[in-house]
């Protein structure tokens, strides 16, 4: 369970990277995946998963599926 926890907050670290990178908020994120803010934020924090956004995610963001798989 803790090891999926980390792999968890591992993806949104790699989702606050990218962000940086591309220079977009979380909420602009949100709203192009059509989540609320704070699921967002829970995902990022890794305290909801919520793996089926992971493709949205993965596809606003232009991260590859092998890159983020936990």
């Amino acid at each position: 369970m803790e090891a999926v926890k980390m792999n968890h907050r591992a993806y949104g670290k790699e989702i606050q990277r990218r962000l940086l990178e591309i220079d977009m908020s979380q909420k602009e994120l949100a709203e192009r995946v059509g989540i609320d803010p704070k699921r967002m934020s829970d995902i990022i924090r890794g305290t909801r998963p919520l793996l089926k956004y992971r493709p949205a995610i993965n596809q606003v963001l232009d991260l590859a599926e092998n890159e983020t798989a936990s």
